[in-house]
């Protein structure tokens, strides 16, 4: 009896052993972490997060995606709040997810100058952020086969704004960029700039900008200034196609040099107008349309 007991027990041993041999090499084979690098970039080690498609080897070159958190955020809470790694993984591109810190210097044209306002509570860091952004691309083109034709940027709240300073002054590297629920430059209770008295984007540029229809910041007012610059900027015709999906109205304006789209989501406030179904229209109806090279 007590060897048959122990003869059961060594099949169910070898069933267990070769469950696993077939098992964990296919949970190492498809397993692909984000994983955080650093940068020192002006002084400070800053860091982001990478997660390449578990399909890349290097073999062909991959689009890359840049998500900038909002205020107070990290890099690890915008991969969770907006989907794209599970996006990545499904179209085959790498998305980098840089930490700005609690607050990202937006609207920084001769250095690291521009800070929160006191009444937010939050400290003041002196940082050259969108320089740090622009190292971080190269290298992320020295690390991975990035495509350079097909690099986006895309944001939330004040990494929206964040992405439109990278707009303006590094038109040339992005294919397009996706601000969502961002103030303009202008007629905003922190900043007051004239976005003509900074110096312009070398080139046009598709802009896809985004906002819940609860949200008082940004305004109406707001988004509806910085929909007619980017018009303005790329030709586009100021009479736009106007297309419903549900909660979602977007308006399309296109016949000049580059498309601008605006989406107005129903029923959403700031905290939720950034989620799984935004990042996957801003991938599959605009950056996935768009190349350096075609802008």
């Amino acid at each position: 009896m007590e060897d048959r007991s122990f003869a059961g027990m060594l099949v169910v041993a070898f069933i267990i052993v070769i469950g696993l041999t077939i098992t964990v090499p296919y949970l190492q084979r498809n397993a692909n972490p984000t994983v955080q690098k650093s940068l020192l970039y002006g002084g400070w080690e800053r860091t982001y997060y990478v997660h390449v498609p578990p399909g890349y080897n290097g073999s062909h070159l991959a689009p890359l995606v840049v998500m900038l958190h909002g205020a107070r955020g990290s890099g690890l809470e915008a991969e969770a709040q907006t989907g794209w790694s599970d996006l990545a993984d499904s179209n085959g591109f790498i998305v980098a997810y840089p930490d700005g810190g609690p607050w990202w210097n937006v609207y920084d044209w001769g250095g690291p100058t521009t800070l929160p306002p006191s009444s937010l509570g939050i400290s003041p860091i002196l940082r050259d952020d969108s320089g740090f952004l622009l190292a971080m691309i190269n290298q992320l083109k020295s690390d991975y086969a990035i495509d350079a034709t097909r690099v986006y940027m895309t944001g939330f709240s004040i990494g929206a704004s964040m992405t439109i300073t990278c707009a303006f002054k590094f038109a040339d590297v992005f294919a397009a960029v996706a601000p969502v629920s961002s103030a303009w430059m202008t007629n905003d209770f922190m900043y007051s700039i004239d976005p003509h008295s900074v110096p312009q984007p070398k080139l046009p540029i598709p802009v896809y900008l985004w906002r819940g229809d609860l949200e008082s910041w940004p305004s109406f007012e707001e988004d509806q200034s910085q929909t007619q610059y980017w018009i303005a900027l790329d030709h586009a015709s100021n009479v736009p196609t106007t297309m419903v999906s549900g909660i979602y109205k977007t308006q399309i304006y296109t016949g000049g040099s580059a498309e601008v789209r605006h989406t107005e989501i129903a029923g959403r406030g700031h905290s939720t107008s950034y989620d799984h179904t935004t990042a996957q229209m801003i991938w599959l109806d605009f950056f996935a349309r768009f190349s350096r090279e075609a802008g």
